[in-house]
């Protein structure tokens, strides 16, 4: 008898958090500022869906998505501003996907909060992590969200992030008046975002995510500063230097300066490679320089290939007529932030 009662307060108990103490939740908050903010993209998931077949509903969208820490104390100690791109770092906006992030230690139920905020009028805030002058004005739009908090906390080497209490949150719309429930899982480490993010209405219609109920998988990029040179067939070479591509895929298109003139791609990923055997299905480096298209890797077009571990931090090669090579851009490079800010 005792056996059964002693099961029967089990579970009558609530789960045990996976984060029991103050100092363990305010280094989940830590890590949660110091890992999540950064370029991303699902550039390499895609190509390897393309290279190796997709799931079930098919590849996964390409999306450039960026997170900022901004000082914005008037919404909260501790603001990340986030925004989504399609297809690249210059796509056009995702609508309603310029949001804040207010966040804040909740000891209470021992995990870190997120109340995720659409900005009102987003068209005046565009790439706002680049412009403090606009953190002050920044509000968030009260047609839209603040009815689920995102929670997370220590889930092995990484965070974990479950809407609601379990991953799920019912509201109703405030601007449709419908009646939704979001299910929700983000799987965070320093250079990997996870999302599973599926939108259903009261029927069980689902109006946004996916039914295979795959993580759409977001890499973290780095900016890095390259060259490339050619040998012309008069003789003479051509230099471009610098230009900045982050390695997550990134594409730089350029023309010959030629009577004739040839239009001409360097292509930067960071990847696992596509290996059908599994043997070497590792990440590598790879620097491409091709003419053709974009993405066209026949061999008959590449003019000049080089690969590295990741860990090397710079990649490049040299052929009888071209040479190339990318290193980490240095930090606060005014290059770089000019480029970045679009002068």
């Amino acid at each position: 008898m005792r056996y059964l009662i002693l099961a029967f307060v089990l579970l009558l108990a609530p789960p045990v958090s996976a984060t029991n103490s103050k100092p363990e939740l305010a280094k989940v908050l830590e890590d949660l500022l110091a890992w999540l903010p950064g370029e991303y993209t699902s550039i390499p998931q895609v190509y390897l869906e393309r290279a190796l077949g997709a799931p079930p509903d098919g590849e996964h969208e390409i999306y450039y998505r960026v997170f900022a820490e901004i000082d914005a104390p008037h919404l909260a100690e501790h603001v990340i501003y986030t925004q989504i791109r399609l297809d690249g770092d210059d796509g056009t906006i995702f609508p309603g996907q310029q949001q804040v992030f207010l966040i804040s230690m909740d000891e209470e139920n021992s995990r870190v909060s997120i109340s995720g905020r659409r900005i009102k009028d987003p068209e005046n805030y565009v790439d706002a992590h680049l412009h403090p002058e606009m953190w002050s004005t920044i509000a968030p739009d009260p047609d839209f969200g603040g009815n689920c908090t995102f929670n997370w906390r220590r889930h092995g080497k990484q965070l974990r992030g479950l809407l609601g209490d379990h991953g799920q949150c019912t509201m109703v719309s405030k601007r449709s008046g419908q009646q939704m429930t979001w299910d929700a899982e983000w799987i965070l480490n320093p250079t990997q975002l996870w999302i599973y993010d599926n939108g259903t209405l009261a029927d069980g219609t689902l109006f946004a995510g996916r039914e295979d109920r795959t993580h759409l998988r977001l890499s973290k990029a780095q900016r890095y500063e390259c060259f490339a040179s050619l040998r012309l067939a008069d003789g003479t070479t051509q230099v471009i230097n610098p230009f900045f591509m982050h390695d997550r895929g990134d594409i730089f298109t350029f023309e010959t300066d030629e009577a004739e003139p040839r239009e001409l791609h360097i292509e930067f990923l960071n990847s696992l490679w596509p290996s059908n055997s599994g043997r070497n299905y590792v990440d590598l480096l790879r620097l491409t320089l091709h003419d053709g298209e974009p993405g066209e890797y026949k061999e008959s077009k590449v003019l000049g290939f080089a690969w590295a571990e990741p860990s090397s931090n710079r990649v490049g090669f040299t052929t009888e007529w071209a040479s190339a090579r990318c290193k980490v851009a240095a930090p606060h490079d005014p290059r770089l932030e000019a480029a970045m800010a679009g002068q």
